[in-house]
């Protein structure tokens, strides 16, 4: 019985964390690269829109570009939520580019 129980809190802790393709979520302290991220859409599960969460601050100008849109240039203090319409099908690639920033810290979510 003992061992039992155990074997389900484990699988029940397993199942609560879950891998998604068509999310990601980081930190970034280190601006001396760029940071390719790519977001593939579920088979057989419905979309109506993209998000970019991006909160924290820097002391230059850092970009945010992919295959989708124009590049999205922010500075500063950061606390924005940008959003467009996705339908699904295609994959989104995004990257973090530090451009003109050599330090802050930044809390970036892409997801569809």
């Amino acid at each position: 019985m003992k061992k039992t129980t155990f074997i389900l809190i484990v699988l029940a802790m397993v199942s609560c964390v879950v891998y998604t393709k068509d999310r990601k979520k980081f930190v970034v302290n280190d601006f001396s690269k760029v940071r390719l991220d790519t977001l593939i859409p579920i088979k057989n599960k419905s979309y109506y829109a993209y998000y970019i969460k991006v909160k924290g601050s820097v002391n230059n100008s850092i970009k945010i570009k992919s295959n989708r849109h124009d590049d999205i240039i922010l500075s500063g203090t950061i606390d924005t939520l940008l959003n467009g319409d996705y339908y699904g099908g295609d994959t989104i690639i995004w990257a973090f580019d530090p451009y003109k920033a050599k330090k802050g810290k930044l809390e970036i979510e892409y997801a569809l």
